[in-house]
């Protein structure tokens, strides 16, 4: 019976976060040659292709998908075995900041777990959105946040935890008069897609008027199949948290087809205050990143 070791399931997670074998070798501090190695013997032991390549693209085959779900269960509770012995190296205080996105069950379970391996972190957590966060950051009140930020506005300190794109959404028959501003619908009044989309509709010789605030994606979703305003969402987290609301069409919703600026795409980041990490925080942004991080 053929065994899987540790490292090269802990070298295939990082293989598929990372979007190839290069940008992995490097993650893990080892050569191209060792890490391609360590998946050809994992192939030979599975006797499975796990790898695709079409058109100078890199992909995990089916057999791999299906063996990646187990690498990362298997990696995270090998971690977690390991920190319960060593429980006592880490301690002190974290405080962390996610938007609403992101606090879903999956990562309710990563901070439970983090909590129970170390034990002698005092972890507390806020939900809120990347603005006030960033404040929170800059005035040291938290320490690591989970943020959404355009693809512009990185930082060389960020750590990206995957690329999405936002989409303006309306109801399917909202009809919008040229001759009049756009009625929005929004999350809150300093929202940095709000002032994204004022920017952009200004350059067009158009402008917008908030009709709805609402600090919720379930709120704004509501607002906008009702056809009081169209708003824009994060299509990813659409799909995570309405995913019969992400087809254009569908219950009552459409995405613009290009009547209107398109938006920029953005980057979930995890952030630092300051820039600077700690143990705590690093030790968190593994677990972080081996579940929410998706590939390039």
């Amino acid at each position: 019976m053929s065994t899987l070791d540790i490292d090269s399931m802990r070298a295939l997670a990082v293989i598929a976060e990372s979007g190839g074998i290069t940008r992995a070798a490097q993650r893990l501090n080892l050569s191209q040659s060792a890490v391609s190695h360590k998946m050809k013997r994992l192939e030979g032991k599975l006797n499975r292709s796990l790898f695709t390549r079409s058109g100078g693209k890199f992909a995990l085959s089916t057999d791999g998908e299906k063996l990646l779900n187990y690498a990362r269960r298997l990696v995270r509770l090998h971690d977690e075995a390991c920190a319960s012995f060593h429980q006592s190296d880490l301690v002190g205080e974290l405080r962390l900041g996610i938007t609403e996105d992101v606090s879903a069950p999956g990562m309710a379970q990563i901070l439970s777990s983090f909590s129970t391996s170390f034990p002698n972190v005092n972890l507390t957590s806020r939900v809120a959105h990347t603005p006030e966060l960033t404040r929170r950051l800059r005035a040291g009140e938290i320490d690591m946040a989970l943020i959404e930020v355009f693809e512009s506005d990185l930082l060389p300190t960020d750590h990206a935890l995957g690329r999405q794109q936002i989409a303006w959404l309306q109801a399917q028959d909202f009809i919008l008069d040229s001759s009049q501003p756009i009625p929005f619908v929004t999350y809150h009044k300093d929202c940095f897609y709000k002032t994204w989309a004022e920017q952009a509709l200004a350059r067009s010789g158009r402008s917008l008027r908030v009709v709805f605030e609402c600090p919720s994606i379930d709120g704004m979703v509501n607002a906008v199949r009702s056809g009081l305003g169209i708003g824009l969402v994060n299509l990813g987290v659409l799909k995570q948290r309405h995913p019969g609301d992400s087809r254009a069409g569908s219950r009552g919703l459409r995405v613009d087809s290009g009547e209107l600026p398109a938006p920029p795409a953005i980057q979930h980041v995890a952030r630092f205050s300051a820039g600077i990490s700690t143990r705590q925080m690093e030790k968190l942004l593994e677990a972080i990143k081996s579940e929410l991080v998706t590939p390039e």
